[in-house]
């Protein structure tokens, strides 16, 4: 809406804002299906490769055992196994360093193809 220069202070024109303390929290967390992994929290300022690796370590290996550890039910069959899994990532800049995808790579861990600006494809955000 285009106000005229005169009426700028007219209530019909004054959008109200409120300032407020800003709280930004970065998260790191997995699933599978209906099975849910850890949910860890960053450090203030963001990670980098060294500290995605160690949350890899912690969170997505600890599902990858849950996930393929037998059955404790007799007559239910497991058809999860290391060939099945496939790891979904965006493409934040520590996602795919260098280091990161050989870590991967070194742990047989398959990565989802993922497309440039895509962020609306991230299914954690809706979880």
């Amino acid at each position: 809406m285009i106000c005229p220069s005169r009426e700028r202070l007219n209530q019909k024109y004054i959008k109200k804002t409120f300032k407020t303390a800003q709280v930004k929290v970065m998260v790191w967390a997995c699933f599978s299906g209906e099975r849910l992994g850890l949910l860890i929290v960053c450090n203030d300022g963001g990670i980098g490769a060294n500290e995605y690796e160690d949350i890899l370590y912690d969170g997505l290996f600890s599902l990858i055992d849950d996930l393929l550890k037998p059955p404790e039910e007799p007559r239910t069959i497991q058809v999860a196994d290391e060939t099945t899994l496939i790891f979904m990532k965006d493409n934040t800049l520590c996602h795919k360093s260098h280091k990161i995808l050989k870590f991967l790579e070194e742990n047989n861990i398959s990565v989802m193809q993922w497309p440039p600006q895509s962020s609306d494809l991230n299914s954690i955000k809706n979880l």
